[in-house]
Formats: C-alpha cells, sequence, structure tokens
C-alpha cells in the first residue's frame, strides 16, 4: 500500500503484463498508485530499481507485476486481474462462464508470450521469425474470433477482467503487424472497448500508461 492507504500497483515503464490491471482500475475509476520501475539505458540495462526492493516487499512470490491492497499481497497478472475483477464486480454470474473466461486468460497469455518471445528476440532473429510468430498467433486469434461469436463481450453481455487482459493482447498483434486480425467480430469488439466512457482519457491522454512502449528497453521491437 502506498502511504496514503491507496491500492498499488508496481511494474516496469512499460506496458507490458501490467496494462490490462491498468486499464481495468481505470475503467473502476480506482483511485491507486501506479509504482514504475524504470531500467537503465544500454548496454547494462539495470535493473537495480527492482532488485534492490524485491525481496524486501512481503511478497510470497517476488515479481512484478505485483498488487498491494490492504492485507492483500499478489504477483502475476492473471491472479491479479482475477481478484479485481471480483472485487469490483467484473465477472460472470454463471460458474461454466468464469470458467471459460480462466481458460481464455491462459489462451491470452499463450499468445502474448509468442510475441513477448519475438519481440525480446535479435534483429535478425525477429526480422527471420516475425511471420511464423504471426502465423502461429493468427491459429489463436481465429478461435477467439469463433468463441466470441456474436457476444458484446467475452463472457456475454457485460465486460469482465479477460476483456481488458484479451484487448491488451491483441492490441500489441495489431501493432507488431496491422494486418494480423481479420476478424468483424473482434475488430468491433476492439472499438467497444476503445469507447468505454470510464476509458476515454485513457486512450487519448498523451502521458497515458496507453502510450507507453510495449516492452522494455532490450527489446528490439519496444
Amino acid at each position: 500500500m502506498s502511504s496514503d492507504g491507496k491500492m498499488t500497483l508496481g511494474y516496469w515503464t512499460i506496458r507490458g503484463l501490467a496494462e490490462p490491471i491498468r486499464a481495468l482500475l481505470t475503467y473502476a475509476e480506482v483511485d491507486f498508485e501506479d509504482k514504475m520501475y524504470d531500467r537503465g539505458e544500454a548496454p547494462t540495462f539495470d535493473n537495480t530499481c527492482w532488485t534492490d526492493v524485491k525481496f524486501t516487499l512481503g511478497l510470497d512470490f517476488p515479481n512484478l507485476p505485483y498488487l498491494f491492497d490492504g492485507d492483500v499481497k499478489l504477483t502475476q497478472t492473471i491472479p491479479i486481474l482475477n481478484y479485481l475483477s471480483a472485487k469490483y464486480g467484473l465477472v460472470a454470474k454463471d460458474a461454466g462462464v468464469r470458467a471459460q473466461c480462466d481458460m481464455l486468460d491462459h489462451v491470452a497469455y499463450d499468445l502474448v508470450m509468442i510475441g513477448v518471445r519475438l519481440c525480446y528476440s535479435s534483429e535478425e532473429s525477429f526480422k527471420a521469425n516475425k511471420g511464423t510468430a504471426i502465423e502461429a498467433s493468427q491459429v489463436l486469434v481465429k478461435q477467439i474470433s469463433a468463441f466470441l461469436g456474436s457476444k458484446a463481450f467475452f463472457a456475454g453481455d457485460s465486460i469482465t477482467g479477460t476483456d481488458f487482459w484479451l484487448f491488451e493482447v491483441l492490441d500489441r498483434l495489431v501493432r507488431l503487424e496491422p494486418t494480423s486480425i481479420e476478424y468483424d467480430n473482434i475488430n468491433e469488439w476492439l472499438k467497444r472497448i476503445r469507447a468505454l466512457p470510464t476509458l476515454q482519457k485513457y486512450f487519448s491522454d498523451p502521458n497515458s500508461t496507453f502510450k507507453l512502449p510495449l516492452n522494455n528497453k532490450m527489446a528490439y521491437f519496444k
């Protein structure tokens, strides 16, 4: 927790694996402290801003992102999203649909890691493997499109934490390859997320975390 009792989210000065959490908190109009750790520049990309405090914060499994909310201390993107979704009523009422959202959360992680492995490779490897990575991503995107179908959101008529996670993952993919998503229902869903009233400043403000680099300083594709 911050000194004034606000919820605290800790992560690097990038979108990375924390951005869907930031988007969810912004959507829910939560006043939180966004604690950012800024790596040094090349060639060492010094990370002591994080490693010097990593094991002093009382985290069971020290890592970034982390969330402090009173006595609750969590790490890892999906558990944090699940916790916040439950806290702010952004979960499906039906147990079966909740399980499907959990499944989608892990599919989203598989999809984001395809891009992460590519983006953090060398320039030569990035250029050689980009096409293969996009093809592998599109296999999952096709399945995601089929699951979404004609629904407004992935759990049905109401938004859940899964929508914020998938928005970040699919937006990252579009930035990597603008023509990578060919499905009208996904593109309409992306527009629906961007039109949410409480996210207008988040998407438009030049100082928003949404404008940060996708990846950290050592990545070839940032």
